[in-house]
């Protein structure tokens, strides 16, 4: 705990250099060499934009060496091959490590969700937020939309021409009442409303999803019914990708039906 000087530092950041090979270090002791230190770090990362515009695309450059970054961090031994693109897609939008150790996912989940792709399906999600963030571009190519469904509830928690319980929230409503409008609906994508995915799992219990049920991406985030709703996924009999924690969110989802998207486009 004693207090290092200029020397003593510059002895130590050697010392962790020959344990961190990979590492540069930059030591800086007075406000001149700081600026100086701030334009070194500008100049290494422009260097990812150089790149970027030597490939021609600095968005696709900047992903690509993220996803290296993760490959390289992350320990994928025991995970299927199959789960490994969702799984880094999530990380890359969160940066979060942990949802390598939280995703859970039903065993007929992915063929499910790239089938009903291919199929032409439609995604329906709780919110506008997910709706925007899925590629409309990648599915258009088989036919399928995006569909949100709350801007057929009115603000006073009703629908038009239809009466529900107050004690309903308007995404729930929207999920069910999407769900009976459109029978061609083959991934739920929930990343926002807890009682959304309330209401598809009664759906499910109530019979009224039998057949080809859809895959259900039930994410949500927070801190009521959140994970109560998604262990509650969890148990049931149907194709689902969820995370076992208070975590999940908007990102969360749309990075795992992006990461779907992919997929079912490799090899096509």
């Amino acid at each position: 705990n004693k207090e290092l000087d200029s020397s003593g530092i510059s002895d130590l950041i050697k010392r962790i250099s020959k344990e961190n090979p990979d590492v540069e270090f930059f030591y800086k002791d007075n406000k001149r060499d700081y600026r100086d230190f701030s334009t070194i770090l500008l100049q290494r990362l422009n260097n990812i934009e150089q790149r970027g515009s030597s490939s021609g695309d600095l968005g696709a450059e900047i992903e690509r060496e993220s996803f290296e970054i993760i490959s390289e961090e992350t320990d994928f031994t025991n995970i299927p091959q199959k789960l490994h693109p969702i799984i880094k897609r999530v990380i890359h939008a969160t940066a979060d490590f942990e949802f390598k150790n939280t995703l859970l996912f039903h065993p007929s989940a992915i063929d499910v969700g790239i089938e009903a792709i291919r199929s032409g399906k439609h995604i329906l999600t709780d919110i506008e937020m997910v709706r925007a963030g899925i590629s409309k571009r990648i599915l258009s190519r088989w036919g399928g939309r995006v569909l949100c469904g709350l801007n057929n509830i009115k603000d006073d928690g009703t629908k038009k021409e239809s009466s529900y319980s107050k004690a309903v929230t308007r995404t729930a409503m929207a999920i069910e009442a999407a769900l009976e409008e459109n029978k061609n609906i083959g991934i739920i994508a929930i990343g926002n409303a807890p009682t959304a995915l309330l209401k598809v799992i009664e759906l499910f219990i109530d019979g009224k999803l039998n057949g080809s049920p859809p895959l259900v991406v039930g994410v949500p985030v927070g801190f009521v019914k959140a994970i109560e709703s998604k262990i509650l996924l969890s148990l049931q009999d149907v194709p689902f990708i969820t995370n076992l924690s208070r975590k999940g969110g908007t990102p969360v989802a749309v990075a795992i039906v992006n990461a779907l998207l992919r997929m079912a486009g490799e090899g096509n």
